[in-house]
């Protein structure tokens, strides 16, 4: 099991020469952002050693600041060193001073006479410059997930966001010409590794003046959740009501090469997502009443506040049947449903306006009279 250490920052206390400087790159206000490439170097000890020794000299001879996360972990036998460098520009001086640092190397040799030690040395030299340019070439990208517009103009397809239009390229955009309309609103996540381009990896229509609600079914944060909004969603006198659509959370673990779909709460929880799950999708009209009556009775049967909601004994006795016949394609749709949607979501409750994430219901004009409740959560 891989055992993980503290994070460790290396810095010098001055900066005498600019560009060696570490550089946090921040899109300025009210202009487009940018994706940042991280560089991710997994080092033996000896190939860190080098490079810590590399930074050193050269924060010695320059000037400045050297900047990056070190991580160490327990990898089969041995330990691997991986260093993150965020910084394009600190990147290219690292292989500065690893060149200097391998010429002051190669000078002490004798090529008559090369010891062990200095053998190892001549391999790690080699082996981590070919790591650092492997990484250069191959650079992590944060992902960013903006809302806007997607807009047709002749052959190009558009994404419009309140800050910039961008071009739309990447493996995606196939998929977005045939499910999507001119005007469409959508929530696209990718990278701007250009100024103007957005690279499309993934998409999700967005919905308006909707909140999308993910819980578990017996969490009490969810439940208080679910209360305060009914109860808020039945008095308010918006001319353009909320709706609100419940989603639920489950956990994915395997058990003998199959997946095993399972909730924080046991057993108890998973029958009850699935029943209300049930509910949401044959008999929508009863839907939040059955909600209402499991907030006011959490310990009750199913069946009986089923019935209370409206229900008829034909309607249980399929869901009963749905919930037992179905129950693998039921879990498996809706967890799926989450992870295309949401990515993996573990905490109940979590909320979606709009189709992205908030924390803060009250900051929304939409429930700005909502009643605050407790932000706790729930999590599998």
């Amino acid at each position: 099991m891989k055992q993980l250490f503290p994070v460790f920052r290396l810095k010098s206390l001055v900066c005498l020469w600019c560009v060696c400087s570490s550089v946090t790159l921040l899109a300025a206000e009210g202009s487009a952002p940018l994706s940042l490439p991280q560089y991710s170097l997994q080092l033996s000890l000896n190939e860190f050693s080098i490079l810590s020794a590399s930074e050193v000299d050269g924060l010695l001879k320059y000037g400045g600041s050297g900047d990056f996360k070190v991580t160490m972990a327990k990898v089969g036998n041995e330990v691997i060193w991986t260093v993150v460098i965020d910084n394009p520009r600190q990147m290219e001086l690292l292989g500065i001073f690893v060149g200097e640092k391998t010429v002051k190397i190669v000078q002490g040799l004798n090529p008559n006479s090369i010891d062990p030690g200095e053998k190892i040395a001549l391999e790690a030299i080699k082996s981590l410059t070919q790591k650092m340019e492997f990484a250069q070439k191959n650079p992590l990208w944060n992902s960013l997930k903006l809302a806007g517009q997607v807009l047709h103009q002749d052959t190009n397809w558009l994404f419009q966001t309140k800050e910039e239009t961008y071009h739309l390229t990447g493996e995606k955009l196939n998929e977005l010409r045939t499910r999507t309309r001119p005007d469409q609103p959508i929530v696209a996540a990718g990278y701007v590794k250009t100024p103007g381009e957005f690279e499309l990896t993934s998409f999700i229509e967005k919905q308006t003046n909707t909140l999308e609600l993910l819980v578990m079914s017996q969490c009490p944060f969810a439940l208080q959740a679910e209360s305060k909004l009914l109860a808020f969603l039945r008095q308010t006198n918006l001319t353009a009501r909320p709706q609100l659509e419940v989603r639920y959370l489950f956990s994915k673990t395997q058990s003998a090469g199959k997946d095993v779909f399972g909730s924080a709460h046991g057993t108890e929880e998973v029958t009850e997502d699935l029943v209300q799950m049930a509910v949401r999708d044959v008999f929508p009209n009863s839907f939040l009443a059955y909600l209402r009556e499991r907030i006011l009775h959490p310990d009750s049967p199913w069946k009986r506040l089923a019935e209370n909601a409206g229900l008829q004994t034909a309607n249980l006795t399929l869901i009963e049947k749905m919930i037992t016949d179905q129950r693998e394609s039921m879990l498996r749709g809706e967890y799926e449903t989450m992870v295309s949607r949401h990515g993996v979501v573990d905490a109940s409750p979590s909320f979606f306006w709009e189709s992205e994430p908030v924390r803060d219901l009250k900051k929304l004009e939409a429930f700005k009279s909502l009643d605050q409740f407790k932000l706790d959560t729930c999590s599998n």
